[in-house]
């Protein structure tokens, strides 16, 4: 089982403000990932819900989004299924990947049974007084990023080059697939199965947002540079363990930690190894955090 760190949603060049966390009416903080904007869809930010009808729209408009001309969005991955008020008849949870990205997967050999962990850029938010605002984390001044969801891959679709199912037919890599952005032969949809498949049964779904906790933050603590990351000591080359497009010069060890000056760009982000340490952390997040729609 390969993993792979998929950054997701908005950031400082699309969209320009960090996607929040809300706490919930029962008390747990919940991942909203903001889609990135786009002219290649016809899903409106205003199509988009949060929590008691509560638009995304609402959010951006409170907090500022870079660049006011879009009012489309990307919704991709689609893993939220509250997001949208109607979904068609057979609809699963899914991802789009295009071009040099997914030509970077394809070279890896990601496939059937592999998982991807998305994370983004998010910062804690309140809704007080009919407005949204970011609440103040001395800890984390710039936000932090933090992995929100996973995908366990079931399906693929190549919607260039061969039909998809009916359901599918909302999504922008097949309603958009001869304009500019997903005209290539290796445009690509990863769908989900109902239940995780593991060889040691457990009882979770194949894809589904996290409940918030600090164990799925990435970013060290204390500094303003939310790109350094801190995991669990073993990740660290030293042990086998390899990630893509971050050579072992951005690694370092510190209290027993493997920090990372994460790579800037790029948007998959793929481990590989050969004890399994990475399948183990990956399914280990997966067992012991609460999921949530």
């Amino acid at each position: 089982m390969k993993v792979i760190l998929s950054r997701k949603g908005m950031d400082s060049e699309n969209g320009g403000i960090p996607s929040p966390i809300i706490q919930s009416k029962q008390g747990n903080w919940k991942f909203y990932s903001l889609p990135i904007p786009t002219i290649n869809s016809d899903i409106r930010y205003d199509d988009l819900y949060l929590f008691d009808d509560i638009k995304v729209s609402s959010f951006i408009n409170d907090l500022g989004l870079k660049s006011r001309k879009y009012e489309f969005c990307h919704l991709d991955p689609d893993i939220r299924e509250s997001y949208l008020k109607e979904r068609p008849i057979g609809w699963k949870r899914n991802f789009g990947q295009v071009k040099s990205a997914q030509t970077h997967l394809e070279n890896n050999q990601i496939g059937i049974g592999d998982v991807f962990l998305f994370f983004g850029w998010f910062k804690r938010a309140e809704y007080v007084n009919g407005r949204f605002q970011y609440i103040k984390d001395k800890d984390y001044p710039n936000g932090f990023h933090a992995i929100y969801s996973y995908l366990q891959i079931k399906e693929i679709y190549k919607p260039n080059i061969q039909k998809t199912p009916e359901w599918l037919d909302y999504h922008p890599h097949v309603k958009y697939y001869n304009e500019d952005e997903f005209n290539n032969d290796n445009n690509t949809i990863y769908v989900a199965s109902e239940s995780f498949n593991y060889p040691k049964h457990f009882n979770k779904n194949g894809s589904i947002s996290f409940v918030f906790s600090d164990d799925l933050i990435l970013t060290k603590k204390r500094q303003s540079n939310r790109t350094l990351w801190e995991f669990p000591l073993e990740l660290h080359p030293n042990y086998g363990v390899k990630l893509s497009y971050n050579a072992i010069d951005r690694w370092a060890v510190e209290n027993n930690k493997a920090i990372l000056k994460s790579a800037s760009k790029g948007q998959e982000f793929i481990f590989t190894d050969v004890e399994a340490i990475v399948e183990k952390w990956c399914i280990d997040l997966i067992k012991m955090h609460s999921v949530t729609d």
